[in-house]
């Protein structure tokens, strides 16, 4: 059985929701840093979810390292902040009971203007999105404070997106398109290479 380095656990952004598998950003990360990372991404999947699972998608495969990225689904369907939280925790307690590095995934801001047209959320357009950066702000302060190294895509996506000329990076406002995964792939790539002390 060949032997897994990174578990990243997470919901559709992390599985590649609306692409092929070879263009999901895992995929594209693996093939970019040479290690087998495995995609235990689920569409519409929570903190809770994730917590759930994390036993036989994670800690059976004995991966050295797991990244986490959830919240999103949480807020679209309105479960309280505290909840998420608290799911959040237990997973990253969980890994490191099991000998497991987590590394934590920021998740993307969502675009306002596209959610409102594409998507549904339990809350207003407003809410949603100070939502979003109230739980961002949350999960950075908690990384800090637990010392757990962290990917940004939020804070890093308009710039990787800026510099290669790409308007359109969403399919819907939340997921998204080929080039958008592809520049999570190489976020996440940079990004790995500085927590691991790793020349690209």
């Amino acid at each position: 059985m060949e032997r897994v380095d990174l578990v990243c656990l997470g919901d559709s952004i992390v599985y590649g929701y609306g692409v092929s598998p070879r263009y999901a950003w895992p995929y594209l990360a693996s093939k970019t840093l040479g290690i087998n990372i495995l995609n235990k991404g689920e569409n519409g999947d929570t903190a809770d979810g994730m917590n759930v699972r994390f036993m036989k998608d994670v800690a059976w495969n004995h991966p050295k390292d797991v990244f986490v990225m959830a919240g999103a689904n949480d807020i679209l369907m309105g479960i309280p902040q505290a909840h998420t939280r608290e799911s959040m925790d237990m997973i990253i307690g969980k890994a490191l009971t099991a000998g497991i590095e987590p590394m934590v995934g920021i998740p993307l801001q969502v675009d306002g203007a596209m959610l409102k047209d594409c998507w549904y959320s339990f809350l207003g357009i407003d809410e949603t999105m100070a939502l979003f950066s109230g739980y961002r702000e949350w999960l950075l302060n908690y990384c800090e404070c637990r010392k757990i190294p962290y990917v940004d895509f939020q804070k890093k996506f308009p710039e990787y997106l800026a510099g290669k000329g790409i308007s359109r990076a969403f399919q819907d406002g939340v997921h998204p398109t080929r080039e958008g995964y592809a520049v999570m792939a190489e976020i996440f790539c940079d990004t790995y290479r500085k927590i691991k002390g790793v020349c690209g």
